[in-house]
């Protein structure tokens, strides 16, 4: 009897432990660029050979570090211009009760910065609430093409898709990973 108790404690503890689960994409727009999209392919090795990735679909994760919008004239949209710190990410997402659902490394491979551009859904959207939705702070999921790299290293993608995510669905300080496949992960202050 015993080992039965324990068995169903054991298995109740899996149930209500974190699960991962590979990455969803949040929508249809979404779902088709993720199926174009190299996940292999890293903001270093943009800067090393910029030639070679020029036309090769990207997903890229990073934390804004800035956005700067602008109002058209024409249209009805906003563009604006955002740069990222990129953040490994294994494409898995986290399925517990927390609520966190992307557990980001804390490292990257630098900044990285596209254009883009939204079409206003009401009359009073304005730069700055294109600002505030893209604010510094928030997790981003972008994907592009990458177009060049600037003289101080920043990669600028060309713009395909953008997804942002609140502080409230992302953790960079839970498990410390780099490119997929390549290093071992680790909670953070475990060795």
């Amino acid at each position: 009897m015993r080992h039965v108790v324990l068995a169903v404690f054991a298995a109740s503890c899996l149930v209500s432990c974190e699960s991962n689960a590979p990455y969803e994409p949040a929508n249809r727009p979404e779902q088709i660029e993720y199926k174009k999209v190299r996940l292999d392919v890293y903001p270093d090795d943009v800067r090393k050979d910029p030639a070679h990735y020029i036309n090769t679909p990207v997903a890229w994760v990073g934390v804004i570090r800035s956005t700067d919008a602008q109002e058209n004239d024409y249209g009805g949209k906003i563009s604006a211009d955002t740069v990222f710190d990129h953040h490994y990410f294994d494409w898995e997402q986290d399925t517990d009760a927390a609520g966190v659902d992307l557990l980001v490394s804390p490292r990257g491979e630098g900044s990285f910065s596209c254009h883009w551009e939204m079409r206003r859904k009401d009359d009073e959207a304005t730069a700055y609430s294109a600002e505030k939705f893209a604010r510094a702070g928030k997790l981003a999921i972008v994907y592009g093409v990458p177009e060049s790299v600037t003289a101080d290293g920043t990669v600028v993608l060309k713009y395909c898709y953008l997804r942002i995510l609140n502080r409230s669905h992302f953790s960079t300080n839970e498990l410390d990973y780099g490119r997929l496949g390549l290093e071992p992960y680790h909670p953070i202050g475990v060795q």
